[in-house]
C-alpha cells in the first residue's frame, strides 16, 4: 500500500492519474481522466499556469481522498481473519442490496466541471 502523495504540483509541472493517486480500487482509468478532465477546466479558468495547477490541486485532493480511504478500506475487508470474514459472508450480501447504491453514489455520479469551450468554437 502506498500513502498519499503530498505534492501533486511544483507550479510548473502537475503528476496525474496513478502518480498521484494509487488506489487499487479498480478506478485507475476512470481517475486519470477525471484528472485530465479537472486540469484542463482548472487551467482554462486561471489566469496563469501556477495558478491553473494549484486549482487543479485544490479541486482533485477531497475526491482522491476519499477513494484512497475506499481503497484502503477495500484492501483491510480482504485481509480480515477468518471469522470476520465468515461475518463478511453472511453480512455483505443484505448490505449490498441495502445500502451499495447509496454508499456508492459519490462514485458514480461525479460530474466533473465542464471543459471551456475552444477558442475557434462558439460556447454551447
Amino acid at each position: 500500500m502506498l500513502g498519499p502523495v503530498p505534492i501533486w504540483q511544483d507550479r510548473h509541472t502537475v503528476l496525474v492519474g496513478d502518480a498521484i493517486h494509487p488506489v487499487g480500487a479498480g478506478q485507475g482509468a476512470s481517475m486519470v481522466i477525471e484528472d485530465g478532465v479537472a486540469l484542463a477546466s482548472a487551467l482554462a479558468a486561471s489566469d496563469s499556469i501556477p495558478d491553473g495547477l494549484a486549482e487543479f490541486e485544490r479541486r482533485r485532493r477531497p475526491r482522491v481522498g476519499e477513494m484512497l480511504k475506499t481503497s484502503d478500506d477495500n484492501r483491510a475487508a480482504k485481509q480480515a481473519g477468518r471469522l470476520r470474514l465468515r461475518a463478511q459472508e453472511i453480512v455483505m450480501p443484505v448490505m449490498v442490496r441495502l445500502f451499495y447504491e447509496r454508499m456508492t453514489a459519490w462514485l458514480y455520479t461525479y460530474q466533473p466541471d465542464p471543459l471551456p469551450a475552444r477558442a475557434d468554437q462558439p460556447a454551447a
